[in-house]
């Protein structure tokens, strides 16, 4: 069986390739386009016959719908003589729809069409899966930061007041340090003071002691003096 690329099938019925592309997607309804394992587009004699009436119908003013609702009425193969290029050896048209190797390709395409959408449902459900899997360990893990925040706080929290605490107690003992201190210096002040004046006393009261023994020393001589001048 003669099939053609998207260019060729193109060229042939003398239009551009988007404009191939184009009725493709408007008559999606009559028209099924096969596709080669690497998803290029498979034209055969029979689809370049239905794109040639079509081409013919809209250039003659006809609406789209028409044309759809005339494919689905008719849906016999509808022979049209192609314009053949020199040198081109073209196939004579016969049904392709009951052709094994065209009932082959559609029935892989269509199985394809279904493992690849088995594969996307599945592969959609894990990630929503996996999607769930990863936000409840979020909220886990932002439960678990939370609770651990707030121990962290609560100990931080305590060890400042035991912190506060201790300074006081520190405070305290310093100050009665300090009292202690400043008491033991009043007291040996005073007792210094105490110890000056007993000295100043012990020293005033030798000094009168020596005055009276010189007095006294110098008031003996004094007499001995007197009787020896007298004996002579």
């Amino acid at each position: 069986m003669k099939t053609y690329t998207l260019r060729e099938a193109a060229k042939k019925l003398g239009v551009a390739p988007h404009i191939l592309k184009q009725w493709e997607k408007e008559f999606a309804e009559c028209v099924t386009i096969p596709r080669t394992q690497q998803g290029a587009r498979i034209y055969t004699e029979e689809l370049l016959t239905q794109f040639c009436h079509i081409k013919e119908w809209l250039a003659d003013g006809r609406h789209k719908r028409d044309i759809i609702r005339h494919f689905k009425q008719q849906p016999q193969q509808m022979e049209l003589d192609l314009p053949v290029m020199e040198g081109e050896i073209i196939d004579a048209p016969r049904s392709s729809r009951h052709d094994a190797q065209y009932i082959a390709e559609q029935l892989a395409m269509r199985m394809k069409e279904e493992i690849v959408g088995a594969l996307k449902k599945e592969t959609t459900e894990v990630l929503q899966q996996a999607m769930n899997e990863v936000k409840s360990y979020m909220n886990e893990i932002q439960e678990q930061s939370a609770a651990t925040k707030q121990t962290v706080c609560d100990s931080l929290a305590q060890y400042a007041k035991t912190l506060q605490q201790e300074t006081e107690e520190i405070h305290e003992h310093l100050e009665n340090v300090a009292t202690f201190l400043q008491e033991e210096k009043t007291k040996q002040e005073q007792e210094r003071k105490r110890l000056e004046e007993q000295i100043i006393e012990r020293e005033k009261a030798f000094r009168e002691l020596v005055l009276s023994f010189r007095q006294a020393a110098a008031g003996a001589s004094a007499k001995r003096s007197n009787k020896w001048w007298k004996f002579w």
